[in-house]
């Protein structure tokens, strides 16, 4: 069988992050991966702590505007001065 090789490099994770937990954090997190894999479901997708913390950096990225919208995402609300 063939390895398969990513064109893009830029998608390939290549770093890795170590946490330190407390043991209620672990638990935590556990429980909101597990929440995410049941919205997941229908995609076929697994879920792990990794996935989960670099989607939690990408949604922070969004909307903090150092990442571009994804694709049928809502804008974010821009704000203008009240002018009275």
């Amino acid at each position: 069988m063939t390895k398969l090789t990513h064109v893009d490099r830029r998608s390939v994770a290549d770093a890795t992050l170590t946490l330190r937990l407390t043991q209620q954090d672990r638990a935590l997190l556990q429980e909101l991966i597990a929440l995410q894999a049941v919205e997941m479901i229908d995609t076929g997708m697994e879920v792990t702590a990794a996935s989960y913390v670099r989607g939690l950096i990408r949604h922070e990225a969004r909307l903090q505007g150092l990442l571009e919208p994804t694709a049928g995402a809502r804008p974010k609300p821009r704000l203008v001065p009240n002018r009275r």
